[in-house]
């Protein structure tokens, strides 16, 4: 797995010191193994893993710089985008949300078996959490891998984001037609799309696009809404 995952890291242009490939290893054995009492994953296979799960979470960092950023994970699931990229990153400081506390859990074993020291864990809402004075706009970066439509995870995530910092956000080739539903979200929220990286995993048709939504001003009170509606009555 190391060897594959050396291989993978050198072509997709992403530098990891040695003392990191035993920890993404430690990882990926948990995973599998947690997998089988606990749905975190429909992807075990090795390669897939690597690809899917470790090197697309980290190649956003071939865009931007993460080194002594504070860095929020909204949907963090199983640990993705968050944890590989804690690896990656040891001088940033990141905070993973997630509303399941088994899947925190899992996460917490990961960060005390491969000595991550950079990782708070939250448990709970998005739309709780991005009210509380202590996370609200507090972030250089917001960042999340979660499955919602684009106006739904611009209320979730750019509460989180300072004046000025960046959401970032992974989507496939359909990222066109969702920004077609997210000017409005956009408008409210105060904040514009800056930049789309598109980006392809080696070795395999997979193809991706970060979309970087930049923070003009600060977030309107009013937002989030509260739990529920903004997946129910997106903006």
């Amino acid at each position: 797995m190391i060897d594959y995952f050396k291989e993978s890291a050198e072509k997709s242009g992403l530098i990891l010191s040695e003392e990191m490939f035993p920890k993404f290893e430690i990882f990926y054995e948990e995973l599998l193994e947690t997998n089988k009492t606990l749905n975190l994953t429909a992807i075990t296979e090795m390669k897939e893993v690597v690809l899917k799960h470790f090197i697309d979470s980290m190649a956003v960092t071939r865009f931007y710089d993460f080194s002594k950023k504070s860095v929020m994970d909204v949907g963090t699931g199983a640990g993705f985008p968050g944890i590989p990229l804690a690896i990656l990153c040891p001088s940033a400081r990141f905070v993973l949300l997630d509303s399941l506390k088994k899947r925190l859990n899992f996460i917490d074993k990961i960060l005390e078996k491969c000595e991550i020291n950079n990782v708070e864990l939250l448990h709970g809402r998005a739309e709780d959490f991005g009210r509380d004075e202590k996370y609200r706009e507090k972030f250089d970066f917001c960042v999340s891998r979660a499955v919602a439509a684009m106006p739904v995870l611009l209320e979730l995530c750019t509460p989180f984001v300072k004046v000025g910092g960046t959401f970032l956000s992974y989507k496939s080739e359909r990222l066109e037609e969702e920004l077609k539903t997210a000017g409005l979200a956009m408008k409210l929220l105060n904040c514009k799309l800056s930049a789309e990286h598109e980006y392809q995993l080696p070795d395999m048709d997979f193809f991706r696009v970060y979309a970087a939504f930049e923070k003009e001003k600060i977030t309107p009170k009013k937002y989030p809404r509260q739990a529920g509606k903004p997946k129910r009555e997106p903006l």
